[in-house]
This record gives structure tokens, C-alpha cells and sequence, in this order.
């Protein structure tokens, strides 16, 4: 019965479900801060504990988290190096950790216009190295913008040659400088920047965190985890890029984001 009562009464109300998905598809970040405001008057949590579990992996045992984010209807995960209910985590405090958002594209189907795989790796790796450590998986596509935003971003940054075999990166007729992430977004009439990191803050929080040492290069992930109440200490963490796309991306980056990535961090890989 409980189910019935779920589904819309009518077809205006279904109508109105469908352009509501339909909006939160192309513009997921459009809902976030209306409703983080309105949990924080209710004295409710942006995030809920959903499970954790036991997760073997090649950089070692971690406890593995779902968390419920109550702002926007995603999940996020958290993963705590070794047994938590056995301390792992010690006093929480100056605990290395990571922010990383999903990027399917690189991590997945491992598209060579970026480094996130590698730098979730590393970040795997450093953690496993120290003992001790957390790494917060956050689902938020294309900075924020999703899979659609992503879409959008490609279309803008790629192109198929004149035979339709090879994809070749765009570049600006005037400038001649390549399309880099940011230009793609913008171009869209997309925020090239629109993640929120207010959530994994509280996550940490959720899990006894009082400081970090945080693997980032990022100021807005610096304010957002500060913004928690907890005390963070940026690490930079690096990964030579492989080619010239990802060299561009990281100039743009430091360039229009802010990011502490300097000249020496733009030379090409050649292992």
C-alpha cells in the first residue's frame, strides 16, 4: 500500500515528476544550496549513513561507507584505511585524506583527457603507505554538472577528423590555443566549477574527524572541509600528465581555478 501511495495521483502530477527529473538531469546543482538551507533550519544532517562493510582492495583492507546525500538524492562513499571499529582512524586527528569526484569517463573507461584514475590511485597508495587515512568518493560528474554537463564539456573540447576515425582536440580559430575543460563549460553556458564540498565534511565529521592533512591542490575543497569545523592542512599531490590534453587542463586549472599547480607539474610524462 505504501508503494501506492508513492506513485503521482495523476497525469499532471507525473507530468510535473518527469520535468522535475528532467531538470535535476541537466542541472543538478540547481536544487543543492535551496535544500542544504532548509535541512540546516530543521536541525537535520545533509548526509545519512547508509552502510559500511569490509572492503578488500590491492592497496590494502579498508571500511568501506554509503552516506545518503540529502541535498540532491546521490550517494556518496567513504573509504577509512583498516577496521574502524577497531580505531583505525586513532584520535582523528591530522588524518591524511582525499576528496575525489567521480569521473567515470578516466576511471572507468579510462578517456585520456585527464588524470583522475591516476590520482585516485596515488591517493589509494599514500593512505595505505601511512596506516592510516580516508578517502571520500563523491558523485559529482563533470565538476558538479553531471553526466550532462559532461556531455556538453566533450562536444566542446573533441571532435572527429574529416575521415570520422580519429578524434582530434579542439582549438580556438582565433587564438589557435586548444579548448581546454573550463572554455568547454563556459561555452556551454555551464559553471565551469559548481562541486560542493559541504557534504564531505560532514562525513568526516560523521566518522570522528577533527583535522586532516588533505591530498589536494584545490582551495575550494581547502574552504569547504573548513567551513565543517575541521582544521585542514593542505598536501599537494601531482601526477605528470601523459599527454598534451591533460598538460592544458592542469594550466587552465591553475590558471582559472586557482589550483597551486606550477610549471614544473606541466612536463609531459615519457615512461
Amino acid at each position: 500500500m505504501a508503494l501506492r501511495e508513492s506513485i503521482p495521483a495523476s497525469r499532471a502530477e507525473a507530468e510535473l515528476l518527469i520535468a522535475q527529473r528532467n531538470f535535476g538531469w541537466k542541472q543538478p546543482w540547481n536544487s543543492i544550496q535551496r535544500n542544504k538551507d532548509i535541512l540546516r533550519s530543521e536541525g537535520l544532517p545533509l548526509v545519512v549513513e547508509l552502510g559500511r562493510a569490509p572492503l578488500p582492495t590491492e592497496f590494502g583492507d579498508w571500511t568501506y561507507y554509503a552516506f545518503g546525500d540529502r541535498t540532491e538524492g546521490s550517494h556518496h562513499e567513504v573509504l577509512v584505511f583498516g577496521n574502524i571499529d577497531s580505531g583505525s582512524l586513532g584520535d582523528g586527528k591530522n588524518v591524511l585524506t582525499r576528496i575525489h569526484s567521480a569521473c567515470r569517463t578516466n576511471e572507468v573507461y579510462h578517456a585520456v583527457n585527464c588524470e583522475c584514475r591516476k590520482e585516485l590511485h596515488q591517493a589509494m597508495k599514500l593512505i595505505s603507505e601511512e596506516g592510516r587515512g580516508v578517502l571520500i568518493y563523491l558523485e559529482q560528474e563533470g565538476r558538479g554538472t553531471g553526466i550532462s554537463g559532461k556531455m556538453h564539456q566533450l562536444n566542446g573540447m573533441f571532435e572527429w577528423d574529416g575521415g570520422g576515425t580519429k578524434i582530434l582536440q579542439r582549438v580556438d580559430q582565433q587564438t589557435g590555443e586548444r579548448i581546454d575543460t573550463d572554455r568547454a563549460y563556459r561555452d556551454a553556458g555551464l559553471p565551469s566549477e559548481i562541486r560542493d564540498f559541504d557534504v564531505a565534511g560532514e562525513m568526516l565529521k560523521h566518522i570522528g574527524i577533527e583535522s586532516v592533512r588533505l591530498l589536494t591542490n584545490n582551495p575550494a575543497k581547502i574552504a569547504g572541509i573548513e567551513s565543517a569545523g575541521i582544521k585542514v592542512e593542505p598536501v599537494e599531490i601531482h601526477i605528470q600528465p601523459d599527454n598534451e590534453i591533460i598538460a592544458c587542463d592542469l594550466r587552465s586549472k591553475a590558471a582559472n581555478l586557482g589550483h597551486h599547480i606550477s610549471e614544473e607539474h606541466l612536463k609531459l610524462n615519457h615512461d
